[in-house]
């Protein structure tokens, strides 16, 4: 049975309605959400009562055909000014509520186009058939706004448009959609219908635009209509003619939202403009960016280099890592446009936090922009596999590139195979782990398993409390220092502590290359000697050394900065770790 949807109706609409009607049905909200948040809103303004069954909704993904699985005819009447809603089966209940189907017409990413057909003629479209955008299609000037975006149809529009390039317009005046932000549902169930409306004024525009900014900015609007008055709310309600009006350029140095409207004589107000400035939480290091919240809100920036280790093709995947720890950006809608090289320094990553399983993900919201540097080398820390099972949930090793010496096939046969990636046990001495070859466009897939022992390098992925390792390229198996870029030779190294804030607990670790006396020191903010760890022989290779809070007398030490130093023979290194109680 249809379920009525109440539409709402300007007071001016419903005097013209009888003059002014859609020609036929038409998409009026279409989401693109996180997870499975997808649905789409067809409205019926024709002035009658709609048989559904003569419709139907078609997806084509990734610039394919019509799908023949993935597509719906739709069941039961549309009363005129009501709307229908196609939900995916596993969208919010905010959708689902609303939702008068679910489908897997549903299954859409923002390079997928959707087309609504009245018997087999196709009117109406969002996106372009046959044609794969790459991510998204940009719409209202804003850039990929098909994907992670609710697009809303304006009230003006009465007909669907099968031309998505004006469909989707250039900028917010001349294009048929209204752009909201992601898991925007205010909306959905309900459909503003307004064809009668006069001319608008033209909507404010930002300048600089809506995004994420380290320094304090000042923000100038502007309209296209001449002497129209621009209204402004910093709170994120909407404008109103009581607003505060724009006269100079608006001074942000917080995250802020910004909503403008426009008013002009014997002209409609103008849509309202809504622009999100970012500023994000600034953090050292990576290692400082894993112990953040990961709530795929906030934004965090990181001021200094970190360097490329790896890139895949898939969802535009690349590991990133600096001195003490690494992790993976995951950039689907391709944020990032740099075309980074391995060994490439990368200067102020911006983005969200986000867990997949166990796997922590960077997701960038800018373009860093040219590499800082190229031709860099890491640190390669050389472990076990007993210390990576180890780590599943500790998660220093998470993301980063590693060294394993002397470990062999439990049972190597045949070559190398992947799509789907394969899991093989691999064991050294201390134990065994997955090698996995996640990675699709690497050159030693279909080339012959290694046999007997041999050494290897590669990227750490935790799943489901197991670790995994995935060579990047045939040099990472047997690895000899000068014939790949990113490797260094393993010598002398304070790495680092972890976690770091700790409480009480923590892990300093340092590398040496060769046994050797050591001498780790722990000082306050004052220089006051805390604790010293005298080390008669340091092993060759990684050194954990373990530190519970407190000082040489035995006393637990207070909440603060400490300054931890290595010093060995000629090598002296000091880095900084927090105690949060």
């Amino acid at each position: 049975m249809m379920k009525k949807t109440l539409v709402t109706l300007f007071l001016l609409a419903a005097i013209t309605m009888i003059f002014a009607q859609a020609a036929n049905l038409f998409f009026s909200e279409y989401i693109e959400g996180s997870s499975n948040n997808k649905a789409i809103e067809i409205f019926n303004g024709t002035g009658e009562t709609v048989d559904l069954s003569e419709y139907s909704v078609k997806l084509g993904s990734n610039g394919g055909e019509w799908s023949a699985t993935n597509s719906i005819t739709l069941e039961g009447s549309l009363a005129n000014n009501e709307v229908y809603v196609i939900a995916n089966a596993q969208a919010a209940a905010a959708i689902l509520n609303v939702s008068d189907i679910t489908s897997t017409v549903t299954y859409f990413n923002g390079d997928d186009a959707l087309g609504l057909f009245h018997g087999e003629t196709m009117i109406d479209i969002i996106g372009v058939y046959m044609v794969d955008p790459g991510t998204a299609w940009d719409v209202a000037g804003v850039t990929g706004a098909t994907l992670n975006h609710t697009l809303i149809r304006k009230p003006n529009i009465a007909q669907g448009n099968t031309n998505w390039a004006t469909s989707a317009g250039t900028n917010m005046d001349d294009s048929e959609w209204l752009v909201e932000a992601q898991d925007y549902f205010d909306n959905i169930g309900a459909h503003t219908f307004n064809p009668g409306g006069g001319e608008m004024a033209g909507t404010p525009v930002f300048d600089p635009p809506a995004g994420a900014y380290t320094t304090a900015i000042n923000v100038s609007l502007s309209s296209s209509t001449a002497g129209a008055v621009i209204r402004y709310t910093l709170d994120g309600s909407e404008p109103t003619t009581s607003s505060t009006q724009y006269s100079n350029p608006i001074p942000i140095n917080i995250s802020t939202s910004i909503k403008a409207k426009a008013w002009a004589d014997d002209m409609d107000p103008s849509y309202t403009a809504t622009a999100n400035y970012i500023f994000p939480v600034v953090v050292q290091d990576i290692a400082e960016l894993r112990q953040q919240i990961a709530d795929n809100s906030t934004i965090y920036h990181i001021p200094g280099n970190v360097i490329l280790t790896f890139k895949q093709s898939n969802r535009n995947q690349k590991f990133v890592q600096d001195a003490n720890a690494a992790i993976l950006i995951d950039d689907q809608p391709n944020v990032i446009t740099t075309n980074y090289q391995i060994g490439d320094a990368i200067a102020g990553l911006t983005g969200k936090l986000n867990m997949y399983y166990e796997t922590l993900q960077f997701i960038p919201t800018l373009d860093p922009g040219a590499p800082a540097s190229s031709g860099n080398q890491v640190f390669i820390p050389t472990v076990t596999i007993a210390q990576l099972n180890g780590d599943v949930g500790v998660n220093m090793y998470q993301s980063r590139l590693v060294y394993i010496d002397a470990v062999h096939f439990d049972s190597p046969s045949g070559n190398y195979t992947t799509n789907p990636a394969v899991n093989y046990p691999i064991s050294d001495a201390t134990g065994a782990m997955t090698f996995r070859t996640s990675f699709y466009d690497v050159d030693y897939i279909d080339t012959p398993m290694h046999q007997g022992n041999f050494s290897i390098q590669g990227i750490i992925a935790h799943f489901q409390s197991g670790a995994q390792i995935t060579p990047r390229m045939l040099a990472d198996f047997n690895p000899v220092s000068n014939g790949d870029p990113v490797v260094t030779p393993a010598g002398i190294a304070l790495i680092g502590n972890y976690p770091n804030p700790f409480n009480p607990n923590t892990t300093i670790q340092f590398n040496m290359d060769k046994a050797a006396p050591a001498m780790v020191s722990i000082y306050n903010q004052k220089g006051q000697l805390v604790k010293d760890f005298n080390i008669s022989a340091a092993e060759k290779g990684l050194n954990n050394l373990h530190w519970n809070g407190t000082d040489n007398s035995g006393k637990l030490v207070s909440s603060g900065v400490y300054y931890f130093r290595l010093k060995s023979g000629s090598y002296s290194s000091t880095k900084k770790m927090i105690l949060m109680k």
